[in-house]
């Protein structure tokens, strides 16, 4: 019954075929030449270095959109770069400074034309810690994180982005808004104590402790700011015709027109002599100064070498590129329409701009989704958007440097704690718990996990137990079993509905010994394994079921390998060339069963004789 089901269809044997059972391993030099070959070409330096793909098909009836599109953008920019700067523990110009030199290099190498890159509030929550215990030191995260980025979308890489579950992604995103919401109510109120730290239990413990220390007028002014952000958040779809449009814009400029209206207020009160607000203070004018990340640094009287550094950093030099890999993907997908998004150029174009904003600043840039709505609902044509709001971002530090010095710090918390509202997925908390409430174990870790542990610690959580439930349904398969009667023999027929792997050998092997022995016993004559599903087998897999053999042959009891892969059957001739008789490629399973009773016969007659 020498027969074999092969991947491109039915292969029968006879007695003295012989098939070619050797592993068939990749050619190197036929897969890396191309590739190597491939990156040497105008065209792939123009795909790489994305402004020149675009640029010379570049239409003048596109300048005005990209305009409007990069004044807008740099509106919201401003206020937000300047919080999240602060909620990093930098200097507020830092956020200006990673903004600016982000949406540049991003301008150059980027290929999606709605995404904005700039500083986000996760990337700031999740550095908070590094830069209190590294102060400019930590520019030599960003530069590494830039460069794992970088080297991800090398070696393309974006496939670790499916290890990151949907659940996880929600759960993540939750615990963040919890977080950073969270670390600016102490701005939000006024409070001068800066807490042991920004996580969202040290925050809370902060603001109760010394709640007593409220200021009136910062509380005043924060609150009343997050309701005038939310009234014009909800209001951006209100109205018919121009009321829709003007209710529109008013929305997209609710961040400027909140921080102007505290920044005249500040001043109009320090014209009188008198200061109600706690003030963002100095904001340094000019260009960003240059500096190379240093490998060694002094902070608060402490030491810290290139190895205590990296000590300090930990698994933020791989959770920081993962999360703003995640970031802008799932940004570009979701605004690309039906276009389809080049995931290694994005890494690529992510990893450069981190790179160089380390030279600029210590605040890592991601892809913004509110700079990416605004950006895409202003009309925006091309990558140039980006160009335009560096270009305003570098003359606002010119020019309004000093404004800057005006902005209460309890309106910023108002910015960030609006935008972190509306950065729940609520929707998609309650399809977790609608679709799949097992979805709801790898959700609740992570966040669990994020507010306990901090982010970086709690996304990996996340994976590793959505991780362990996927090993989990790999190791226990549905596995068919049914018992019938053909050619006057009882068969058993036994067919996985996925590939075999050392964590479900031993179930297959355990699960056909105990039917064949507790529930049909005596009535079994033959177990038929169905591998038409089965395209892999690793090496414990093969051995379990050489073993199955030698149990069922120790109870008289057959067995045929009916429909295997010739991918699957190797591995099985290859650990034992006499499991090659098992295998039958027969069109049915009476003809398999035919098959088995005519070897079965014949090995009979030839042990008779």
């Amino acid at each position: 019954m020498n027969s074999i089901s092969d991947d491109g269809g039915h292969q029968d044997l006879s007695d003295d075929s012989e098939v070619d059972f050797q592993e068939r391993l990749p050619n190197v030099y036929s897969v890396v030449v191309p590739q190597i070959r491939s990156i040497c070409t105008t065209a792939t330096v123009r795909r790489r270095i994305h402004v020149l793909e675009w640029l010379p098909k570049y239409q003048f009836n596109y300048i005005l959109p990209d305009i409007i599109a990069g004044i807008t953008v740099t509106l919201t920019a401003i206020p937000q770069s300047i919080a999240y700067g602060i909620l990093a523990n930098l200097q507020p110009q830092d956020g200006i400074y990673s903004n600016l030199v982000g949406c540049f290099m991003y301008f150059l190498f980027g290929s999606v034309k709605d995404v904005t890159v700039a500083p986000t509030s996760i990337m700031a929550i999740m550095i908070q810690k590094i830069v209190t215990t590294l102060g400019p030191g930590s520019a030599l995260l960003t530069l590494l994180a830039g460069g794992v980025t970088f080297l991800f979308g090398i070696l393309n890489l974006g496939i670790l982005v499916r290890f990151i579950s949907m659940p996880v992604i929600t759960g993540f995103t939750t615990a963040a808004c919890l977080t950073i919401g969270s670390a600016q109510l102490r701005s939000l109120f006024g409070i001068s104590s800066k807490g042991k730290s920004s996580d969202f239990i040290d925050a809370w413990e902060n603001v109760i402790q010394h709640i007593g220390e409220t200021r009136l007028w910062d509380a005043l002014l924060g609150f009343s700011s997050i309701a005038f952000l939310v009234i014009l958040r909800l209001t951006k779809d209100c109205g018919q015709g121009q009321w829709k449009t003007f209710f529109k814009y008013l929305a997209l400029l609710r961040n400027a027109m909140v921080v102007i209206i505290g920044g005249l207020l500040a001043y109009g009160f320090s014209l009188g002599g008198s200061q109600p607000f706690i003030l963002t203070g100095h904001v340094e004018a000019g260009l960003p100064p240059f500096h190379v990340p240093p490998l060694s640094v002094t902070n608060n009287g402490t030491y810290y070498g290139f190895s205590d550094m990296i000590s300090v950093m930990g698994t933020s030099i791989i959770t920081i590129p993962l999360v703003s890999t995640l970031e802008i993907i799932s940004i570009g997908k979701a605004f690309s329409k039906d276009k389809t998004v080049d995931a290694t150029q994005e890494m690529l174009a992510l990893g450069i701009c981190n790179m160089a904003v380390a030279f600029f600043s210590p605040l890592p840039v991601a892809g913004s989704f509110t700079r990416t709505a605004i950006n895409n609902s202003s009309g925006v044509k091309t990558s140039l958007g980006c160009a335009i709001t560096s270009a305003l971002l570098l003359l606002s530090l010119a020019v309004l440097a000093d404004a800057f010095y005006y902005i209460p710090k309890a309106t910023l918390a108002s910015v960030v704690i609006s935008a972190m509202i509306f950065m729940v997925d609520y929707r998609g908390i309650a399809e977790v718990w609608r679709v799949k409430k097992l979805d709801m174990i790898p959700f609740l870790a992570t966040v669990l996990a994020c507010i306990l542990l901090g982010l970086d610690y709690g996304i990996l959580c996340g994976i590793a137990i959505n991780c362990c439930i996927l090993l989990y349904l790999i190791s226990v398969p549905k596995i068919d079993l049914h018992l019938s009667l053909v050619e006057e023999i009882r068969i058993l027929l036994v067919r996985p509905t996925t590939d075999l792997t050392f964590s479900s050998a031993e179930q297959l092997r355990d699960l056909v010994v105990q039917s064949v022995v507790k529930d049909y016993d005596t009535t079994v004559e033959l177990v038929v394994l169905d591998g038409s599903r089965v395209n892999f087998v690793d090496t414990t897999a093969v051995k379990n079921v050489a073993s199955l053999e030698n149990d069922l042959s120790s109870r008289q009891v057959g067995l045929v390998l009916w429909r295997w892969h010739r991918s699957a059957a190797g591995g099985l001739v290859r650990l034992r060339d006499g499991l090659r008789v098992l295998l039958s490629s027969a069109e049915s399973l009476e003809g398999a069963v035919q098959q088995w009773k005519a070897s079965a016969e014949g090995y009979l007659k030839e042990t008779n004789e």
